[in-house]
C-alpha cells in the first residue's frame, strides 16, 4: 500500500493558489499526518504545523511569530510567481499587500492530503526531495500540485464566510476580481 502525504497551509494561500494561480499549489508534503519517527523536525509536520497555526488564529493574536512568517512565506511565494510570469508586478504589490495586511481569520489552517502516489509524481519528475528531506526526512516539494490531485480536510471553519474565495477554481472570470475579494479583507 502506498505511503498518504500531507501538508499543512492556511485558507490564504488556498485561496491565493486557486484563484490566482490557476489551481497550481506549491506545496511541501510529508509522509503521514503525524510522521514522528520518520526523521522529520517540526518544520515538516503537518500536525505540528497545524497546531502552530491554529492556536493563535482561534486566539486571535496577531502578533504570535507563526503567523508572521506565515506571512513573510507568502510574500516569498508571490516574488517567485512575480519572475515566473503567473502575476503581473501590480498583482505582486497588491498581493504583498495582502500577505501583510489580510484579517487574522485567512490563516485559518487547511490539511491537504495527497491522492497521487507520491512515486508517480517523483518519477514524472514533480515531486523532489527538498527542505529536511534532503537530510533524511520524508518531505517532498510539489511545484504544481493541481486541485484535482488532493483533498482538502479541516476546512470547517464556517464563521469567516471569505466572501466567494470558497468557490472552485476559475469562478472568478480574472485574477483582478480574485485579487479585489483579498484586498476587501485586507
Amino acid at each position: 500500500m502506498a505511503a498518504t502525504y500531507y501538508s499543512t497551509t492556511t485558507f490564504l494561500t488556498l485561496a491565493i493558489n486557486k484563484h490566482l494561480y490557476g489551481g497550481k499549489h506549491f506545496t511541501y508534503v510529508a509522509e503521514g499526518f503525524f510522521p514522528y519517527g520518520k526523521g522529520n523536525p517540526k518544520s515538516s509536520n503537518p500536525l505540528l504545523i497545524y497546531m502552530d497555526l491554529y492556536q493563535p488564529w482561534k486566539d486571535r493574536d496577531q502578533y504570535d511569530k507563526f503567523i508572521a512568517q506565515h506571512r513573510m512565506s507568502v510574500r516569498k511565494g508571490i516574488l517567485a510567481r512575480e519572475k515566473d510570469g503567473a502575476i503581473t508586478p501590480s498583482m505582486a504589490t497588491d498581493l504583498n499587500r495582502v500577505a501583510d495586511r489580510i484579517h487574522l481569520d485567512f490563516f485559518y489552517p487547511v490539511v491537504y492530503r495527497v491522492k497521487s502516489d507520491i512515486s508517480s509524481l517523483i518519477a514524472k519528475g514533480r515531486a523532489v526531495l527538498a527542505g529536511s528531506g534532503l537530510t533524511g526526512s520524508r518531505e517532498y516539494l510539489i511545484q504544481d500540485l493541481d486541485d484535482l490531485e488532493f483533498d482538502i480536510y479541516f476546512d470547517d471553519n464556517q464563521t469567516t464566510k471569505y466572501g466567494n474565495l470558497r468557490e472552485l477554481t476559475g469562478y472568478y472570470a480574472g485574477q483582478e476580481y480574485a485579487l479585489r475579494e483579498l484586498t476587501f479583507w485586507s
